[in-house]
């Protein structure tokens, strides 16, 4: 294609561009039937975690935090109320090396957030399972670790799929 005539395609695709109204976009809005949860960090300081901890710093009370559709959260932990496969996710600002894991029933590990070499930094982690009702996601320390545990940083969650 020569220039001029990309020069004139470009023209008239900008012009189109510019005289299309764009239709109003439905609002899109989460099922309140559908299980979804999603904790934000409670503090606004550093927290240090030994192996094998739970990380339990997070809060309900956070204008970001939401539960619906039947999930539950309790000190750390959040319960799934139907079978299904969920998407599970966590954010944690890391402020040392180390390793956060989510577990499924206080024993079963998912996923694994992690990052040995990295000393500073917000790391993310998530994955499809399936769970069944009455399954509990929780995060525990692989291995000592020091994070920063304010909202927007860290946080955790867990929605329904199918």
């Amino acid at each position: 294609m020569a220039f001029l005539e990309v020069k004139i395609l470009l023209s008239c695709v900008f012009l189109i561009y510019t005289n299309v109204e764009a239709a109003p976009s439905p609002k899109v809005r989460q099922d309140p039937y559908r299980p979804l949860g999603h904790i934000e960090a409670s503090s606004l300081r550093e927290v240090s975690y030994e192996k094998g901890q739970e990380i339990t710093d997070w809060d309900m009370e956070n204008g970001y935090s939401l539960l619906e559709g039947g999930m539950i959260y309790t000190d750390g932990h959040l319960k799934v109320p139907e079978d299904g496969v969920y998407y599970i996710y966590a954010q944690l600002y890391f402020h040392s090396t180390g390793r956060v894991r989510v577990f499924k029933n206080y024993e079963e590990p998912l996923t694994m957030a992690n990052y040995p070499d990295v000393s500073e930094g917000s790391k993310y982690a998530g994955g499809a399972f399936r769970l069944e009702a009455g399954d509990t996601i929780s995060l525990v320390a692989a291995t000592s670790v020091k994070l920063y545990m304010a909202p927007y940083h860290s946080y955790f969650g867990a929605f329904l799929l199918q």
